[in-house]
């Protein structure tokens, strides 16, 4: 099964870290998270005072590296304040990079989209069509990227979606495209997720 890696940084959104997390664990993908820039080494501080443990406190501590060769998609979860720590983090912006370059998938939800912009603004790269949070949808569109307000985008190898609200389509969408339609509904029935997300 396909191995995914979570960013996570103090002031990520809660609902788009663990959502992905957990269905792509019941899809049977590894799962990994790797903190960026945490205050904090043992937890993530995030958007809403929940603490999240990372399964790594940083990203050089993955111990699978180059990372880019070991897992099959990267995640990037929303929250203003950790997509900034995203956004300003040479070693994330050069990983969504070494992602691309690999073809391998790349999925941005909320703010989380910036730091797919704030990669091809520092090492360039294709601009397809994407989605994010509304706050930001003006500064995505300000870079030149075609944009969306469809609640998931899937563009080459780029997934992207809004906000808290679609976390668990966002997710779903991902077991679907790198697994299938037959693995992404194995997930979602016994959860009883609604037929329109």
């Amino acid at each position: 099964m396909p191995k995914a890696l979570i960013l996570i940084a103090d002031g990520s959104e809660e609902i788009e870290f663990v959502t992905p997390y957990d269905i792509l664990t019941r899809a049977g993908f590894e799962v990994k998270s790797a903190g960026i820039q945490l205050k904090n080494e043992v937890y993530a501080h995030m958007t809403r005072n929940i603490r999240i443990v990372s399964d790594y406190p940083t990203l050089s501590s993955v111990p699978s590296q180059p990372i880019h060769e070991y897992f099959d998609i990267l995640i990037l979860p929303g929250g203003g304040p950790g997509a900034k720590a995203f956004c300003t983090s040479d070693p994330v912006l050069e990983l969504i990079r070494n992602f691309r370059k690999e073809d391998k998938w790349v999925a941005a939800i909320c703010a989380g989209t910036t730091a797919l912009v704030a990669s091809v603004g520092r090492f360039g790269g294709e601009k397809v069509k994407v989605t994010s949070h509304p706050s930001v949808a003006e500064e995505v569109k300000d870079a030149g990227w075609e944009y969306s307000e469809d609640r998931v985008v899937v563009n080459r190898n780029i997934i992207t979606s809004r906000g808290p609200g679609t976390a668990m389509l966002f997710a779903l969408t991902i077991v679907d495209v790198m697994c299938g339609k037959e693995k992404r509904d194995e997930v979602a029935e016994p959860m009883v997720v609604a037929e329109t997300l």
